[in-house]
């Protein structure tokens, strides 16, 4: 497991000594974007332009409403790096020394309970910050991000934020809005703890949370799931194995599957009534869905 600064050191360390590194990264198109790599001696390191300042805006709320200047400043300010999967991108009790905002992959966040084992709190996607509640308060990080897979970031010194929040008073609404992101994502975990007694409830409360981000089908709601069976364990508090067996059950009933990466859930008010939830987040679905379930 690498962490962020060994991969930085490691790629100014590279570009320096051999040109011919820039040229085999070139330029690269994610999504439609263009990265440009910056070949500038000054800054000899695994720095990019991200041209045209368009910044994702998937699944934050930071970058939503931002005008065209505070954009660009903000572009401006950012130096930009890959990292490969499993970099330890921050790690608790970390102080704030930086602001980095996903543009590309995904990254776990998590934290350790008091007997030693690993929560899982989410998935970062793109446009999401990570460290915004330490570079704001000042506080040292409680959370843990490593990247899942390789992954591309913005990267923004504690002061440089701050200084550019000052320049743009508007922006602060946008932090305001993460963060009450963060929040709500937050209590919907604890909702999730404190109401659900069995670990059957508690998978099905995560099921039926990624129906938010699926599209509705034929055969019932259908969504992503980039976790395996022991980060979802994570995520709920149980073994991997409880997991594979409660997610064959939910299967052998009709009421959910999981195949690869994709989940499809036939009727989310027949899976909630089976594992005893009371409530069904965005609940809607045609009525016969639920009759074939």
């Amino acid at each position: 497991m690498r962490t962020i600064q060994l991969i930085q050191s490691q790629a100014g360390k590279k570009l320096r000594t051999n040109c011919s590194a820039i040229e085999c990264l070139g330029e690269k198109h994610r999504n439609g974007r263009r990265w440009l790599f910056n070949k500038s001696p000054i800054l000899a390191s695994a720095e990019m332009v991200w041209e045209g300042a368009n910044w994702p805006s998937e699944s934050g709320e930071f970058f939503k409403g931002m005008s065209v200047d505070a954009r660009s400043a903000f572009g401006a300010l950012a130096s930009y790096f890959h990292c490969p999967g499993a970099t330890v991108l921050i790690s608790e009790e970390q102080e704030p020394s930086n602001l980095l905002v996903l543009l590309d992959g995904k990254v776990k966040i998590s934290m350790n309970s008091f007997d030693g084992r690993r929560f899982l709190l989410g998935v970062a996607g793109a446009g999401d910050l990570l460290g915004l509640t330490s570079v704001v308060s000042g506080i040292r990080s409680e959370t843990r991000a490593e990247a899942m897979y390789p992954c591309t970031f913005a990267s923004l010194r504690r002061q440089d934020f701050l200084d550019f929040l000052m320049r743009y008073p508007a922006t602060w609404q946008n932090v305001g809005r993460e963060l009450g992101l963060h929040n709500a994502q937050a209590c919907a975990r604890l909702r999730m703890f404190g109401l659900t007694s069995s670990a059957k409830s508690r998978l099905a409360s995560l099921l039926l949370g990624w129906c938010r981000d699926g599209r509705q089908t034929a055969s019932g709601i259908q969504a992503w799931c980039v976790l395996t069976h022991g980060e979802i364990g994570e995520c709920i508090g149980t073994s991997r194995e409880t997991v594979t067996r409660n997610l064959m059950d939910f299967k052998n009933h009709g009421l959910a599957e999981l195949r690869g990466t994709l989940l499809n859930i036939p009727s989310r008010i027949a899976l909630a009534n089976y594992a005893a939830i009371e409530s069904v987040p965005d609940s809607q679905e045609p009525t016969g869905c639920v009759n074939r379930c």
